[in-house]
């Protein structure tokens, strides 16, 4: 039984392969098919082939270059008169696979081809119906010239996803990081190096960039604008933290403070900042306290400079006995008054008498008391003048920490905005994937 069965189908087999033979004959052969003539009955006559493109994968997007690479298949039918036949006469085949060399195929031909070899398919077998209709669906793998609207660049809906972790989320943390540099403390001496690295690192991702995107001179890409924006931004920030430390390091002995800083600055921007100064009341009510005494003091002194009759009456220094020691000698002249002693009388522990010193010895006693007051006048204006010093050097630190505190707002306000309006007004941005 099993013998009759395969011989059965060996039968089968073979006459089938029959039919197919005397198929091909009969298309090839009998009808005298040219795979060089166009399969139109007269030559006036359009034939239509429709042809699709069944896309598989986007193997690559160069975009520097342009170039995209893509596999997929053509799918290609049209009809052919001459290779039509009835399939009761040759074993019920309804369809034939041809070697598409035999047959006539059209001329297909990617124009905009980046590759060396403009044939990117291969040459497969086509289907054949037995109504004449033909389907050809050769594979290959495509490598054209692709251009893009390079405005929109990273944000093109393909690996967009990869750009804005490795390059966009690095590059605004580094930028809000230029805020950062702000609050640095002057005396930490990294102020500056801060500043100048994240400048650094902005150019090395801008330079990455460069690298990436085509040069072209049409459009200007949102990325880079961005990083374009960042570098001028962090090289304002460069010169404002250059300014802010060369305020910090200012005192009295190289540098006067003009009044303009001392009230503007110190006053009235550190009052907008809503800063704090110990020892200084910066309320809006005290600060135009202060500058209404300062007009009223300058307008007094322009008005004694232009009496030059008025001199103020010299004091005694030991008649000012309400004041301290270091008041009255700031308070002195040039010429130090030394009071006259008529009678002075020496008193020792082991003579029980008191007799008055003779007039050398209060000529020396004299001489030294004037040699004292000498020298702590010499100290008072020593001392007067090292905290006069002082408090102009703490001016020009506190005017130094009014800029950084303007440069630190103003930058996270600039920095803030102009992220938000680059980013997410680029076209695709929610799309990552």
């Amino acid at each position: 039984m099993i013998c009759i069965i395969i011989l059965f189908y060996s039968l089968k087999f073979t006459i089938a392969g029959e039919h197919q033979r005397r198929l091909l004959k009969y298309l090839l052969e009998e009808n005298q098919h040219n795979p060089l003539e166009r399969p139109v009955y007269n030559d006036s006559h359009t034939l239509i082939v429709t042809m699709n493109l069944a896309l598989q994968q986007i193997i690559d997007f160069d975009e520097k270059n342009e170039i995209l690479v893509c596999s997929g298949w053509l799918v290609l039918t049209w009809y052919d008169y001459s290779l039509q036949w009835k399939p009761e006469d040759f074993g019920n085949i309804q369809t034939i696979r041809l070697p598409s060399t035999r047959v006539w195929t059209p001329d297909i031909i990617l124009y905009n081809s980046a590759d060396d070899n403009f044939e990117g398919t291969i040459k497969t077998n086509l289907v054949v119906q037995s109504n004449g209709s033909i389907l050809f669906v050769p594979p290959g793998i495509f490598k054209s010239i692709c251009t893009f609207n390079i405005a929109s660049f990273p944000f093109i809906r393909r690996r967009t996803l990869y750009y804005v972790i490795n390059i966009v989320v690095p590059c605004v943390l580094i930028s809000f990081m230029t805020v950062l540099g702000f609050l640095l403390p002057p005396d930490s001496g990294e102020k500056l190096t801060l500043q100048i690295t994240i400048l650094l690192s902005i150019v090395m991702f801008s330079l990455l960039i460069s690298g990436i995107i085509p040069a072209s001179s049409t459009a200007l890409p949102t990325i880079v604008t961005y990083f374009t924006t960042l570098m001028c931004m962090c090289t304002m920030s460069v010169v404002a933290t250059v300014v802010v430390l060369a305020l910090h390091h200012r005192n009295a002995k190289n540098h006067t403070m003009p009044i303009w800083i001392r009230v503007y600055i110190n006053q009235y921007l550190a009052w907008f900042l809503h800063m704090k100064r110990p020892g200084h009341d910066l309320s809006w009510r005290a600060i135009r306290h202060r500058r209404f005494r300062q007009n009223e003091k300058l307008n007094t002194n322009h008005s004694m400079t232009l009496n030059n009759n008025y001199k103020l009456p010299s004091t005694p220094l030991l008649e000012n006995s309400s004041k301290s020691l270091l008041a009255n000698i700031t308070n002195t002249d040039d010429q130090l008054y030394v009071p006259m002693f008529n009678h002075i009388r020496s008193c020792t522990s082991n003579s029980d008498t008191k007799e008055p010193l003779q007039p050398c010895d209060m000529n020396y006693l004299r001489s030294n008391i004037h040699s004292i007051l000498s020298e702590l006048k010499c100290m008072a204006d020593y001392i007067r003048r090292e905290e006069e010093e002082d408090d102009i050097s703490q001016d020009w630190k506190f005017s130094a920490m009014v800029i950084d505190r303007l440069c630190l707002i103003s930058f996270t306000i600039m920095t803030t905005i102009f992220t938000y309006l680059t980013l997410f007004s680029a076209p695709n941005f929610f799309q990552l994937r």
